[in-house]
Formats: structure tokens, sequence, C-alpha cells
């Protein structure tokens, strides 16, 4: 009964076979995810390699504290900096930089 007490008190994770999280002050339940072992497909795999280049260099801009403080000021604010470092490699065609 005590692991489950943070549960009626507005808590969210995993407990047992179930995932609990809250949206919009409601509290809901989901069974939890299972392992993925399938081979991607051709797509997928294009897909995933397409994202590599830009998730490392998104990675570097946030891990210099000057850089991610640039890149958090610049355009929209309700995207982070990694987000914004990503969508400026994909768009910029392969280049990220101020």
């Amino acid at each position: 009964m005590k692991k489950e007490k943070w549960l009626w008190q507005g808590g969210s994770g995993k407990l047992l076979d179930k995932v609990y999280y809250k949206r919009n002050g409601k509290t809901f339940a989901r069974k939890a995810p299972g392992s993925y072992n399938k081979i991607p497909t051709e797509k997928q795999a294009a897909a995933r390699e397409r994202f590599t280049a830009p998730h490392l260099s998104a990675q570097n801009i946030i891990a210099n504290p000057l850089l991610k403080a640039l890149y958090e000021q610049k355009g929209d604010q309700n995207l982070s900096a990694y987000s914004k470092a990503v969508s400026e490699y994909l768009l910029g065609g392969g280049q990220a930089g101020l």
C-alpha cells in the first residue's frame, strides 16, 4: 500500500506492468512498453541515418554553455536550444552555427 500512496498524491512513473502519467490534472495509466527487436525497414534506417549528424551537432552545441545560451535566445522561445540547432542543421544544408 505504501508504494501506491505516491500515485494517489499525484505521482507518475512505472509501477509493475503499468505506466502512470498526468495530463491536464488527471492521472492516466497505460501498459508499460515492451522491447522492440525488429530489424528496421530501409526507410526507417534512412530516416535514422538522416538525423544522426544533426543530433551530434546539436549535442556539441548544447554542451558549450555560451553556444547554448545563444541558441536559447534565437527565434521561437518555445523551442529548446537542441531543437533550434537540429532545425538549423537540417534547413541550413548541414551547417549548424551562428
